[in-house]
Order: C-alpha cells, then structure tokens, then sequence
C-alpha cells in the first residue's frame, strides 16, 4: 500500500500525500522531539520537513525506504534547530527519554548511568541499531557517516556500555 501511495503522491495525487503524511506523523513527531527536546521544536521540525518532502516527493527515487527517507529529513530539521539552539542538556534528555520507555525504576537507573557514557554520535547510532532496529545501509542514508565509521561506532560504544556495567555490577 505504501509503493502505491508513493507513485501516486509523485504523480501529483495530493490524497495519497496526505495520507502518507498522516501515517507518518506520529513517527516523524516522536523522532523530532527526541532530538529537540520540546513540543515546540518538535512541531517546527515535522512541520519543516514535511514542507521538504512536499516539494521533494517527485524526486524521491525509492532507493530507500519511505520511513528512512523522512526519518533523515526530521532528522536534519531537528538537528538544525538543536544546533540554533544549542541546548546544553541535550544529552541528558536523550537518555530520559530513553529511560521512559523503561517501567522498572531500577532499570532506569541503570539505563542512564549507562548512557550516559556516550556522546551525542555513539547515542544517536546505537538509538538506530538498537531501538529504531535500522540497518547500517539506513544509518547511513541518515547521518552521511561511512559504514565503516557506524561499524566503529558501534563497536566502541557497546565496548563503553559493557565496561560501565561491569564496573556498576562491582
């Protein structure tokens, strides 16, 4: 249903836009106020990207997914707005954010001693392998990194989390 909606929005169907846009809102609302940490920013950065995939849907070539497509775009959009704003407690909300999704009091804690490990770069890859179950071809499409960069990433990240959680066990 997706492909169709898809060639029928590039073909100028302004119904199979919308409806493409309604269902991904949520998804593109929740991704933006991840990163901006405020409803406000997080409207300004759906809204501005839908304004973007508005003008860019006829040049969507379906090498990726829809979904990634638009992900990179709010991606962008609410990184530009951070960077305006330059918000210092960034990282920290990130982790809540993280944490929330976790019901378990203790876990939480845990979840964020260990987060807060990482910085923004190791954050962000590990939130798209892990909880947004993106492929590294989609990580890379989203953040320009090379594979070997996200790979690297990864790898030193995971490293990070498993000495900060055997350090906390002792």
């Amino acid at each position: 249903m997706s492909k169709e909606l898809i060639t029928r929005a590039k073909n100028g169907d302004r119904r199979a836009l919308n409806e493409l846009i309604h269902n991904h809102k949520d998804f593109a609302y929740t991704i933006a106020l991840q990163h901006t940490k405020n409803e406000d920013d997080a409207k300004d950065s759906v809204q501005n990207a839908f304004i973007q995939v508005i003008k860019g849907i006829k040049g969507f070539r379906k090498e990726a997914q829809f979904s990634t497509w638009l992900y990179k775009i709010v991606y962008r959009e609410a990184l530009r707005i951070v960077q305006k704003r330059n918000t210092e407690s960034y990282r920290s909300e990130l982790i809540n954010d993280t944490c929330e999704i976790i019901e378990d009091n203790e876990s939480q804690s845990k979840v964020k001693e260990l987060m807060s490990i990482l910085n923004e770069q190791e954050y962000l890859v590990m939130a798209l392998f892990y909880l947004k179950e993106k492929s590294i071809k989609e990580i890379i499409q989203i953040t320009n990194l090379s594979k070997s960069n996200i790979k690297v990433i990864l790898h030193r990240a995971r490293i990070k989390l498993k000495q900060k959680h055997n350090e906390t066990r002792n």
